[in-house]
């Protein structure tokens, strides 16, 4: 196979690519095969060293792909964006500050309706153990005041020296 045929069917299968990187390996494999046959080989020849088309295509496309992914990945800021970015500090900076202000109250509500709902619950806790004494003491109460009915009623009978009238 002839260069101008070489470069013409690798053209071709890398169609799909961008035109910038197409024309950066043509003219990278075209100056190859001009090294190749620089060094003594024929034109058939140092085509053949190179390998085939197809090969050298499939090559290349796989190598763009992960190129791509690799500055999608760590992609680079272009002038105009480190700009705007410095330009609207001030506004997207206050932003931040206020978004960190809303989340920070909204923080301290939860935080302070969780502690008003446990300073309420802390005295019907402290009722609700206190409860089973103060209804023993209403009982003994009660009981204390009966007794101290009777006790008032009979000493009324004695004063009065009557024993049933009352």
């Amino acid at each position: 196979m002839k260069k101008q045929e070489f470069i013409s069917e690798l053209q071709r299968l890398l169609s799909k690519l961008p035109a910038r990187e197409v024309r950066e390996r043509l003219v990278f494999y075209s100056e190859m095969i001009d090294d190749k046959k620089e060094e003594g080989l024929s034109e058939e020849d140092a085509v053949a060293s190179i390998g085939t088309p197809k090969v050298i295509a499939s090559q290349i496309t796989n190598e763009i792909r992960s190129q791509k992914k690799k500055t999608k990945e760590k992609r680079k800021l272009k002038p105009w964006e480190i700009t705007v970015l410095i330009l609207g500090s001030p506004l997207w900076i206050a932003f931040l500050a206020v978004a960190a202000s809303v989340v920070l109250s909204i923080f301290a509500v939860m935080l302070s309706v969780n502690l008003a709902l446990w300073a309420l619950e802390i005295p019907f806790f402290i009722f609700s153990l206190l409860s089973q004494y103060l209804i023993i003491a209403c009982k003994s109460a009660t009981k204390l005041t009966l007794f101290l009915i009777k006790k008032f009623i009979e000493s009324v009978k004695k004063f009065f020296g009557a024993k049933d009238r009352i």
